[in-house]
């Protein structure tokens, strides 16, 4: 006749670490992993010269702050750009 074994006693294996703390431990462990790449990278990557190169031709300061007005330094021969106080040339304005 078949033995009777009770359910709880059927188990294949042993009983290992739940897998719901293995999850979780693998998380943090990624997190602090990451975190600690970030801040690696930040510290250790250059300034990225292509941003002080525009913020220089457009503002005239590579800090970005300037007194300098941009329009004073756009030629008047560029059609998009006129110079101030200029008057169209198709239509000029009738002279009475």
């Amino acid at each position: 006749m078949a033995q009777l074994i009770p359910d709880d006693r059927t188990r294949q294996g042993g009983s290992g670490r739940p897998v719901l703390g293995v999850l979780i431990g693998s998380l943090l462990l990624l997190a602090v992993a990451v975190g600690g790449y970030m801040i690696w990278v930040g510290s250790t990557s250059p300034d990225d010269p292509g941003t002080d190169a525009a913020r220089a031709q457009t503002t005239g300061s590579t800090t970005g702050s300037s007194n300098a007005n941009p329009t004073n330094r756009i030629s008047p021969s560029n059609p998009a750009y006129p110079a101030p106080n200029a008057q169209p040339s198709a239509n000029p304005t009738p002279q009475q």
